[in-house]
């Protein structure tokens, strides 16, 4: 799978779990620890714009710290404009040929959409566990996702406080979604 159309595809799969957020689920917990609905969903569009601003060279050191809440009081109109703006701006010719500084380091284009995206699916899978909604995964981008992060988390950066939590151990027989979920340390004991 390439990076753009996973992303696309990603963008209208977490969107359809953040749609069916309604208002009173906001305060419902979440699989990521001390995050709300609400927080995980506004860390989900600061990513978006996180990213569309790495992309359009905007300044990014403060942007994720800047943005206290957006989510409003319609979750899918700010992920969806945030979404609109972004495929706007990693749809241009040249924007996945570039070399973008992320935090842990200069990385190709293709590869840093590739990591939000995977970012954005196991996020999406957060939101419909935590709204009881269908949070299968289509298996192509489980398997493009779990490919994409077994090469960039290295164990500094997992644990508490840290980007991602421990990995537990896939079950025998797993697929890709449950492989997936076991490395970014996801089980269905969090609720």
């Amino acid at each position: 799978m390439e990076a753009l159309p996973g992303y696309e595809q990603t963008l209208v799969w977490a969107g359809q779990r953040i749609a069916g957020v309604r208002p009173e689920d906001l305060d419902l917990a979440s699989p990521c620890r001390d995050w709300n609905v609400r927080a995980l969903v506004a860390h989900i569009v600061a990513g978006i714009w996180y990213f569309k601003a790495l992309a359009t060279d905007e300044p990014v050191a403060d942007l994720m710290r800047g943005l206290s809440d957006l989510v409003g009081d319609d979750p899918f109109a700010s992920y969806d404009r945030a979404g609109r703006s972004a495929l706007e701006v990693w749809r241009a010719p040249g924007a996945l040929d570039r070399s973008y500084v992320l935090p842990l380091g200069e990385r190709p284009g293709r590869e840093a959409l590739a990591i939000h995206q995977a970012d954005l699916l196991v996020h999406g899978w957060d939101v419909a566990e935590a709204t009881h909604q269908d949070s299968t995964m289509d298996p192509e981008l489980a398997a493009f996702s779990l490919e994409t992060l077994s090469g960039f988390i290295q164990p500094a950066m997992r644990g508490p406080g840290r980007a991602y939590a421990p990995a537990v151990a896939a079950g025998a027989g797993a697929d890709d979604e449950e492989r997936l979920l076991a490395f970014v340390g996801r089980t269905s004991a969090w609720r």
